[in-house]
C-alpha cells in the first residue's frame, strides 16, 4: 500500500519541477532580453522649445528622435524626449 502511495507521489512531482524548469529558463531568456535592449538605447531630456526644433536638437545632436510632451499639468513646461542609440 504504501509503495503506491510513494509512486503516485513521485509521478506527480516531476511534471511540477518540468514546469518549474520551463518557466525559469523563460524568466532568464526575458531578463536577458530585456537587458539587451536597455543597453542599447539612451534617452535625454530637456525643456521644449517647439516640435520642430525639439525633433531638429535631437536629430543634429544624438542622431535620434525627439517629441515634445503632448500634455503637462499647467505649471509645468514641456519637455522634449530624445531617443538615440549609446
Amino acid at each position: 500500500m504504501t509503495s503506491k502511495v510513494h509512486t503516485r507521489v513521485q509521478l506527480q512531482t516531476k511534471p511540477c519541477l518540468s514546469k518549474m524548469a520551463t518557466l525559469l529558463l523563460f524568466l532568464c531568456f526575458l531578463f536577458s532580453y530585456f537587458s539587451y535592449a536597455q543597453a542599447r538605447n539612451c534617452h535625454r531630456v530637456w525643456n521644449c522649445k517647439g516640435d520642430i526644433r525639439c525633433w531638429e536638437e535631437c536629430k543634429n545632436e544624438h542622431n535620434g528622435k525627439g517629441l515634445c510632451d503632448l500634455y503637462t499639468a499647467p505649471s509645468v513646461p514641456k519637455q522634449c524626449f530624445c531617443a538615440y542609440k549609446c
